[in-house]
């Protein structure tokens, strides 16, 4: 099948530009830590701006270029620039350990990094980009501007991050979150990570320690093989297979206090027993979770909105059916 390739709409439509932000205050390990983050505007920002900036946090085994997937220089398979043709702006984040943004020296000290602290480093970041946006960056041809709202963007395990981060800082309208549950994935799981289900206090007191046992590494490598669970996070169905080759590139290696913690049932529930927020939540008919007990996860919310997309896996963008998708999100926001 031939590759596609960019149109003159496509090329025109946003502005994108790369900034690395210091949070090296809100980590508990000793350096200098930076979170690598893409801006992506539409073109138009400047004769009718944006209200609405997508803080787009990735999934494990995932860089930020997850939401602006590219293949031949296509954005076909680009959330971030579905979004910008419906006038919002999008900021994506590479949590700390991960993608371009910074890792720990030693290594080790990644293992004292646990959710909270990364959920931390993001809002920082977040911070610092709102104030670089309120004040211009000439060196970007990014002009001042104001958003009037955020709205907190996760996949996957950046779906926890994103609950984690407005369970404290209260920050964003609304949240937008592929793929979540807190009830974990049990079957992918040993009997020494089943023993924290349900109690969340006692997995992040020992998270660090129970990383190391079971992965022998704070930043985990994604397997290449066909091993069940890596079909089911990166398979791409009836799509192409540029979709395929789209994801691996947009690849990473886990944040394994990370990744362990949303998959383990019950680790983030308290942090999301707090959201009073509208939430959206989008599942793939073969995803790794489904919309079941989505309500009681959520109790504090005045609404909770799911959407299940038809022919899609874990990894939503790639759908044969995104298109879809991208209208069913930007209803749904303009609706709030």
């Amino acid at each position: 099948m031939p590759k596609p390739t960019p149109t003159p709409a496509e090329q025109e439509v946003s502005l994108r530009t790369h900034w690395r932000f210091d949070v090296s205050d809100a980590l508990p390990v000793p350096g200098k830590f930076e979170i690598a983050s893409t801006l992506i505007l539409p073109v138009t920002q400047h004769k009718t701006p944006a209200t609405t900036l997508l803080v787009c946090l990735p999934g494990g085994f995932l860089s930020r270029h997850y939401f602006d997937l590219q293949i031949n220089g296509s954005t076909t398979y680009s959330f971030a620039e579905a979004m910008n043709r419906a006038g919002y702006a999008v900021l994506c984040l590479d949590h700390i350990g991960t993608g371009e943004s910074s890792f720990p020296e030693p290594l080790e000290n990644g293992y004292a990094i646990g959710v909270a602290d990364i959920a931390r480093a993001n809002r920082l970041a977040l911070e610092s980009a709102l104030q670089r946006l309120r004040e211009g960056d000439p060196t970007s041809n990014i002009t001042p501007c104001e958003f009037g709202r955020t709205i907190g963007v996760g996949h996957s395990m950046g779906s926890m991050l994103a609950v984690e981060e407005q369970a404290f800082s209260k920050q964003h309208e609304a949240l937008l979150l592929f793929s979540f549950s807190t009830q974990g994935t049990p079957r992918f799981l040993d009997d020494s990570m089943r023993a924290y289900a349900g109690d969340p206090e006692r997995l992040r007191n020992d998270i660090g320690k129970l990383a190391e046992n079971s992965m022998g590494t704070p930043y985990p490598e994604r397997a290449t093989n066909s091993e069940s669970d890596r079909r089911a996070a990166f398979g791409v169905g009836t799509a192409p297979s540029d979709a395929e080759d789209a994801l691996h590139a947009a690849s990473t290696n886990l944040l394994a206090t990370g990744g362990l913690t949303s998959m383990i049932p019950g680790g983030f529930a308290p942090p999301a027993a707090e959201i009073d927020v509208p939430v959206m939540m989008i599942f793939g008919d073969h995803d790794l979770h489904d919309d079941r007990h989505t309500r009681e996860e959520l109790p504090r919310s005045p609404s909770v909105t799911t959407y299940c997309l038809e022919d899609a896996w874990h990894c939503h963008f790639v759908s044969n059916n995104r298109e879809t998708l991208w209208l069913r999100v930007s209803d749904w926001i303009n609706s709030l």
